[in-house]
């Protein structure tokens, strides 16, 4: 019996598709930047209530980043393959002037986000605050 010849290819390469809810935060923006650098294609989703374009204005102009003004106590239909869920209100000061909305953005939003990892598949990490 001859052995067969070794072939060699290059590693398959994919982009992983990554969901950042809070992404135009201070934390969520500075790990969108992280993930873009790595190669991932990243979503930002934020309704900017406390993030703001400023902090993600570095990444506008990337082609594998994305802004989406998006609520996440509002269901949204994505294909993605990794969900980091930051979307929160965590200062006291915006708690103590709008309680609900902060509570409902804990609360739907994660529960948003878990049915959105179920029925893609993705893994999920949830980031919690004060």
């Amino acid at each position: 019996m001859s052995a067969k010849p070794v072939i060699k290819t290059k590693p398959r390469v994919e982009r992983n598709r990554v969901l950042v809810t809070g992404g135009a935060g201070f934390v969520g923006s500075h790990l969108c930047d992280y993930l873009v650098k790595r190669g991932d294609h990243v979503i930002c989703l934020d309704n900017l209530f406390t993030g703001t374009k400023d902090n993600i204005a570095t990444l506008l102009d990337k082609p594998n980043f994305e802004f989406i003004r998006h609520d996440v106590t509002d269901p949204i239909k994505l294909e993605i393959d990794q969900i980091y869920h930051l979307a929160c209100p965590a200062s006291p000061i915006h708690y103590k002037y709008n309680p609900i909305k902060t509570t409902k953005t804990s609360f739907v939003g994660t529960l948003n986000m878990l049915g959105l990892a179920k029925r893609t598949g993705a893994r999920f990490l949830l980031s919690s605050t004060s």
